[in-house]
């Protein structure tokens, strides 16, 4: 396995959750939940791990500890990304929403190799033209612009970013940014989960080849 990163993974889970109807973070995934299994596949990659979110009822008791509170709840993904720097012992964060589950080891490595520079204060996927901020990476220098934008109650990702030097990222697979945001969506993702024999499944894996 690759060395770890000088980094901290933050896995965002402070959305509401509406049209699935219940924590995303706790949907089953065979033996754990939905941001365990996550979790496992990306946390070695870096030195560090935290989890934006609510508040602990939303998450499995043993990931609890790992809870970054959200400084401004409701807010969207940046308002887990600027909890996340908060809590980061390291000067650069790794972002990724814990409803993508397509999303690989390797990009995250390419987001933050992208944005390990002091030339940027992001890097941030842009899929046709629109930016993916729950899946991007964050540098220090990026805390106060994203804290200043939310208290002014600016909360579109695409309002914050623009106050930001960010590196651009637009060649990446769409297919890696999917979300689980329905019911639908879940059943099948847990589908193709289920279709690989449970010996071939690695902790490494993603959606669309967990084994």
């Amino acid at each position: 396995m690759s060395e770890a990163l000088p980094a901290t993974l933050v896995v965002l889970a402070g959305g509401d959750s509406r049209r699935m109807g219940r924590p995303k973070a706790l949907l089953p995934v065979g033996s754990t939940t939905l941001i365990e299994w996550l979790i496992a596949r990306l946390a070695p990659q870096f030195a560090h791990v935290v989890i934006a979110g609510r508040g602990p009822e939303r998450l499995p008791p043993r990931l609890r500890p790992l809870l970054a509170p959200d400084l401004h709840a409701g807010a969207g993904p940046l308002a887990g990304v600027e909890a996340g720097l908060a809590a980061s012992p390291h000067d650069l964060v790794v972002a990724v929403a814990c409803d993508m589950p397509s999303v690989t080891a390797d990009l995250l490595r390419r987001l933050a190799h992208a944005a390990d520079d002091g030339d940027v204060d992001a890097a941030v996927p842009r899929i046709a033209g629109r930016p993916e901020p729950a899946c991007a990476a964050y540098g220090r220098s990026a805390a106060a612009p994203i804290a200043a934008a939310l208290e002014s109650g600016r909360l579109r990702a695409a309002d914050a970013l623009a106050d930001l030097r960010v590196r651009w990222l637009d060649r990446e697979d769409p297919a890696l940014f999917a979300n689980l945001n329905t019911p639908d969506d879940y059943q099948r993702f847990l589908d193709e989960y289920a279709a690989v024999p449970s010996h071939q499944r690695r902790p490494d894996a993603s959606r669309r080849d967990p084994a």
